[in-house]
């Protein structure tokens, strides 16, 4: 007690000089006697009730780092027993989920625009860095209205010998990364070559997956009359570049359209269904797929070893294929055609399924008849049939694919039609007002061929009026089309016509 009355004193008399230094050292040596006094009494008390030493020590250590006995850590908050750092994370969680569903339904989205775009042959630009996610809804019956594909070239960076009359040749983009645009498995693209100084343009269905997205592959047949094919076959190489115009057609299957899938070929008609078995087994398909293929020999085959080995790999894909004419090979499979009983014995069921139907026009009729016996409704038969064009100047006569049942075409066949150009009447002729060119038209002369006689420009792809890329406005006169499906009611009476079905006999103003 005399220490803490000296340093009483000592801390007034500092604090009168304001010595603050003094009062300080003071001050912290009252503090230090205070503590040890208050542990002799704390020693003290403990015996004078008699308590171990032991739970002394405990106590003092207790006091002196501020540790309480029984009591609680304060909680700041808690909510339900959670604190609020818990509830903090979980907020921050349930955040970042609601974030993931909003971004997915943006994807979905955009996706389901692209395909909107793709189905009509809108171009489509994607980075090379990272491809467009696969499509998630996929229209069966696109937009008339349509819009031009993506033009540009492609590298041939390799040939494929598949048969000995068909090759395959895999275009990839020339400074590399993906491809430059997007399809759906089925559509095709148009090559644009000159040959003899002569400009041709041809198309030929895309036979790779959609789902790679290095490179395309175009599965030809070389035709003894076929200009195009012919010049491929014979001429082009590894490396050289080739002017593309992709991608087209509406004869595509992206399994999104029905829960299965009937496909049967003809021939070179593999291709398109080719394209949809790739893309199908590249994305583990969840339904029934059967192809039905059908050739004249053993040695047309197309993609027959790879078709075997993807139905190894996926149970749910199966495969018949039939030849017409084993004679002197060692073919053990089914002989002869793709008749309703050999339809009915490969696939159960075929009168509930969609079936996409493609090949040479004699094939088609007869599945088309084969297929009526079986009671298959006709609105579950998609078709793409090889046919020469109707029309069209010598340099066009290689055939070009016919397409009908809602669905446009895409491959060069061995039935080249080389139809006469029309011998002109002095009787009509045709004016195009955005060109300033007129000229006589001949009754069965189209207003297509007529601006090619001219040198007007008119884009087109399937002429067989089905793709509605050769729409024009008609200003004055009056047309006969034998086909007219592109067009929408609202474009037939706003006067748009397809220059490649167009005809008159009298005199005609076209804006073009």
């Amino acid at each position: 007690m005399v220490a803490l009355s000296t340093q009483q004193t000592q801390i007034h008399h500092a604090m009168s000089m304001n010595d603050f230094a003094a009062a300080s050292t003071a001050i912290s040596r009252a503090r230090e006697n205070i503590a040890l006094a208050e542990s002799g009494a704390s020693v003290l008390k403990g015996l004078a009730e008699e308590r171990a030493p032991r739970d002394m020590a405990l106590s003092w250590f207790k006091t002196e780092t501020a540790i309480g006995g029984d009591k609680q850590m304060p909680t700041h908050g808690d909510l339900a027993g959670l604190s609020w750092w818990h509830l903090i994370a979980m907020a921050l969680l349930a955040a970042a989920v609601a974030a993931a569903l909003l971004s997915w339904n943006a994807r979905r989205r955009r996706v389901a625009g692209l395909v909107e775009r793709l189905a009509s042959g809108a171009p489509v630009t994607t980075g090379p860095a990272s491809p467009p996610p696969p499509p998630t809804t996929m229209p069966s019956s696109p937009a008339a209205a349509q819009q031009k594909p993506w033009k540009g070239t492609l590298r041939i960076k390799a040939i494929f010998q598949e048969t000995p009359a068909v090759k395959t040749f895999r275009l990839m983009e020339p400074s590399g990364g993906a491809i430059p645009f997007s399809f759906l498995p089925g559509q095709y693209a148009t090559i644009t070559s000159e040959i003899d100084g002569q400009k041709v343009r041809r198309s030929y269905t895309i036979s790779s997956s959609p789902t790679q997205r290095d490179y395309i592959e175009l599965t030809i047949k070389r035709e003894q009359n076929g200009l195009e094919s012919r010049h491929l076959h014979d001429h082009a190489l590894a490396g050289d570049l080739l002017e593309i115009a992709a991608p087209a057609g509406r004869f595509f299957f992206t399994g999104e359209e029905a829960e299965g899938i009937v496909l049967i070929a003809g021939g070179v008609g593999i291709t398109p269904m080719m394209s949809v078995l790739r893309s199908l087994t590249d994305r583990s398909y969840a339904y029934d797929v059967f192809l039905l293929y059908g050739v004249n020999t053993p040695a047309d085959l197309i993609f027959a070893e790879e078709c075997d080995y993807l139905a190894r790999r996926h149970p749910r894909l199966h495969i018949a294929s039939v030849v017409a004419k084993p004679e002197g090979t060692e073919w053990t499979g089914p002989v002869g055609y793709i008749t309703a009983e050999f339809i009915a014995s490969t696939v159960p069921d075929i009168a509930r399924r969609r079936i996409h139907l493609c090949g040479p026009p004699p094939m088609m009729a007869a599945v088309k008849t084969a297929l009526e016996e079986l009671k298959v409704p006709s609105e579950q038969v998609k078709t793409e049939d090889f046919a020469p064009p109707k029309g069209g100047p010598v340099l066009e006569a290689e055939a070009l694919p016919q397409a009908s049942a809602s669905a446009s075409a895409s491959a060069e066949t061995g039935t080249d039609a080389s139809p006469p150009v029309p011998a002109l009447s002095a009787h009509a002729s045709i004016t195009f007002s955005g060109s300033g060119k007129s000229s006589p038209l001949a009754p069965d002369q189209s207003v297509l061929e007529a601006a090619e006689a001219l040198g007007v420009t008119i884009d087109y792809d399937c002429r067989q009026g089905t793709c509605g890329r050769c729409k024009v406005p008609l200003r004055e006169g009056q047309v006969i089309m034998e086909v007219e499906d592109a067009l929408s009611a609202a474009e037939k009476a706003s006067g748009v016509i397809l220059a490649c079905q167009a005809k008159s006999t009298g005199n005609l103003v076209v804006d073009a």
